[in-house]
């Protein structure tokens, strides 16, 4: 009986660890699937870049939800979108791992599997990221599931 106690604290300290583990080191994890893309979006300020994506990500959101991405802005003055999306030590993980100039905007896809898949500059060419990830092998079956495109006019 006390060999099953121990064993059962041990596995549930190790779910907690595992659970509150910070956000930064598990984005992307390193684990074979993962549930969303996502687009980084990395600026050295709040400038009008950061709000041209902003705003278009706002004006493509019907594809980029259809795609299952999530977009984060990261700024090297602080900004941050969404606001709560990573602490300063999360922050400096994800430049270093990616690494980021803090006086340049870089903009960098993660697919489901963790891994980057694009990168590109000031400029969000959407129509070319929503190709590239409908030629996913992942996407494609995403695709072959539903019935039609809800964002088609």
């Amino acid at each position: 009986m006390v060999g099953l106690t121990r064993f059962l604290f041990i596995t549930s300290t190790v779910l907690v660890t595992v659970a509150t583990s910070t956000l930064s080191y598990a984005y992307p994890p390193g684990s074979i699937h993962w549930n969303h893309r996502s687009i980084l979006f990395f600026a050295p300020e709040k400038d009008q870049h950061v709000n041209n994506f902003i705003k278009q990500s706002l004006m493509h959101n019907c594809e980029l939800k259809e795609r299952d991405i999530k977009t984060i802005v990261i700024t090297h003055d602080g900004f941050k979108k969404p606001a709560n999306a990573f602490t300063q030590e999360e922050i400096k993980h994800l430049t270093t791992k990616y690494n980021i100039t803090s006086d340049s905007h870089t903009a960098i896809l993660i697919g489901k599997d963790g891994l980057e898949k694009h990168r590109w500059g000031e400029e969000t060419n959407w129509h070319y990221l929503n190709q590239l990830i409908d030629n996913m092998p992942l996407r494609k079956k995403e695709m072959a599931s539903q019935s039609s495109s809800r964002c088609s006019i």
